[in-house]
């Protein structure tokens, strides 16, 4: 463990441009206050504190990025694109020429477990990309034209992230030119011969996209 801390390096990437247009906040739903902190602060401090993340990127909107400077100066900030893909594309390119390994997180997703780190890190000794899912717990369909259709509940996962890389491939599929939803729909677009896995994420790493979910996650903190 201690020889991959010291030989391998790990850039996390933290999405942080999105305005919060869905959720209908005058502020952006990443700069909300969550239990007296803003909700970026969470998963900058899981990053910057685990012992095999090299280097902490946060991508933004140009309007933030002076106050993120002087709010996070262990990390890097550089401004991000009219999209999620664009700012992904920004933060690679910021990363030094040493990187190895990407780690892409949404930064509405404030909370992360270490062991998803770590899980994720493990997995890129075997494979080129990895991305935390879940089980969903509720029934699922699909609609149809003429209704719905039952869907095997045990057949499908909720992706969340970070959605983590080998540093090549993920450049590679950047510049296919190919645009998806996350960079592991990415990466199986442009990249089909490319091996991806997933391992098992963590109900506390959901996503913030409604006031809601704020006093949800907040339990969570409450452990």
């Amino acid at each position: 463990m201690l020889k991959d801390m010291i030989d391998i390096h790990n850039t996390a990437i933290i999405v942080a441009a999105g305005t919060g247009s869905r959720m209908g906040s005058a502020q952006p739903k990443q700069f909300l206050n969550l239990a007296g902190k803003e909700v970026l602060s969470y998963s900058v401090a899981s990053f910057l504190d685990h012992p095999r993340i090299s280097q902490v990127i946060i991508v933004c909107s140009t309007a933030f990025v002076g106050v993120l400077q002087q709010r996070y100066p262990n990390c890097q900030v550089v401004v991000g694109g009219a999209t999620r893909q664009e700012s992904v594309g920004k933060g690679l390119k910021a990363c030094p020429p040493e990187t190895q390994n990407v780690l892409i997180h949404d930064a509405a997703r404030p909370l992360v477990p270490m062991t998803v780190i770590d899980d994720c890190l493990e997995a890129l000794k075997s494979f080129d990309g990895v991305a935390p899912a879940i089980s969903p717990a509720d029934s699922m369909v699909k609609l149809t034209a003429d209704g719905f259709e039952n869907l095997k509940r045990q057949d499908l996962r909720i992706v969340q992230t970070p959605q983590c890389f080998r540093s090549e491939i993920l450049k590679k599929a950047h510049g296919s030119g190919i645009q998806d939803t996350d960079e592991i729909g990415l990466v199986k677009q442009a990249l089909p011969d490319s091996r991806l896995t997933f391992i098992e994420g963590s109900p506390q790493t959901m996503k913030i996209t409604q006031l809601e979910h704020l006093k949800m996650i907040s339990h969570y903190l409450d452990f």
